[in-house]
């Protein structure tokens, strides 16, 4: 068995994964320890009693988490979690648990999840994208994760779309996030003289369906420049399939349908047809614990 550990900002999950599926899942909360090396005490012992109530091996542990650089285990000071420093948390659980860990950062994570468990299962040429409060990506290219020189590489979310655009987290402007995320739509259904006032994809695509114009633009508009920054990205890495997750993704007549046919409009001539694109068949609750436990499997 692996032990998958997601680390959230709020919230961290673990789960022991056996023939990709989570057979047992516990959870403890990121915030609120005195320190980092409190917080990996209260990981392994959550981990010990998940492991102590099954009789398999326990042969490895994989961890996602935000601002991870799986060259050299090490959190790095990740502005959504408590601590504002390195982190050497494959280490540290290593220590505690007496197996070896592997640690990475949550979207490659995410891809992995997919390689082995999901959507991408026997392809070794895959993107897979996450769409949530950023856009994560993670690149297999023939059957190995693209890492790059330093640990980093793969950042779908932060190539620019617009010149000079909207301000994005990173601190640059016109990212891709800043368009295609949670707080990319919310802004462009502002933009776009919505009257409403959501806090969530769900509340605009509601909306979408009510037919409110300022929501069914914000979806036109969306899908557009996703379909822009995928087509860019094949260019790069020449996927056989790319996968969209998160809940963004869900929203099949509004995004998916719409996203298809402006994907191949804009894909190079040379890449027709050889490109699938697809949503990520892993479970929701069981996602980022399985692409964690991939990580562990490395």
């Amino acid at each position: 068995m692996i032990l998958g550990i997601d680390i959230g900002g709020t919230t961290s999950k673990l789960g022991l994964v056996r023939d990709g599926k989570v057979v047992a899942r516990e959870r403890i909360a990121t915030t609120g320890h005195a320190d980092d090396h409190a917080f990996a005490d209260a990981l392994a012992e959550t981990a010990e009693q998940l492991i102590s109530g099954h009789s398999e091996p326990f042969v490895g542990i994989g961890i996602g988490a935000p601002n991870a650089n799986q060259l050299t285990g090490i959190i790095e000071m990740a502005p959504n979690l408590p601590w504002k420093h390195d982190v050497p948390l494959a280490r540290m659980m290593s220590d505690r648990l007496g197996v070896p860990a592997n640690l990475g950062n949550d979207a490659n994570a995410a891809a992995l999840g997919e390689w082995r468990y999901g959507a991408g299962r026997g392809i070794d040429d895959l993107l897979v994208v996450t769409l949530g409060t950023g856009v994560g990506s993670g690149f297999i290219v023939n059957g190995r994760l693209v890492l790059g020189s330093a640990g980093n590489a793969g950042e779908l979310g932060h190539t620019i779309l617009l010149p000079d655009g909207r301000a994005c987290t990173c601190g640059r402007k016109g990212c891709l996030e800043a368009y295609v995320s949670i707080r990319g739509m919310l802004a462009t259904y502002t933009e776009e003289g919505g009257a409403a006032n959501p806090t969530d994809v769900k509340t605009i695509a509601d909306l979408a369906h009510a037919g409110d114009t300022a929501a069914i633009a914000c979806f036109q508009l969306t899908t557009e420049w996703l379909s822009i920054g995928l087509a860019n990205a094949v260019c790069a890495t020449g996927p056989k399939r790319i996968v969209l997750f998160g809940g963004i993704a869900r929203n099949g007549d509004l995004l998916m349908a719409p996203l298809r046919e402006r994907f191949h409009a804009n894909l190079l001539n040379i890449y027709q047809g050889r490109v699938d694109l697809t949503v990520s068949a892993l479970p929701d609750d069981d996602a980022a614990l399985l692409g964690a436990a991939a990580l562990g499997t490395l």
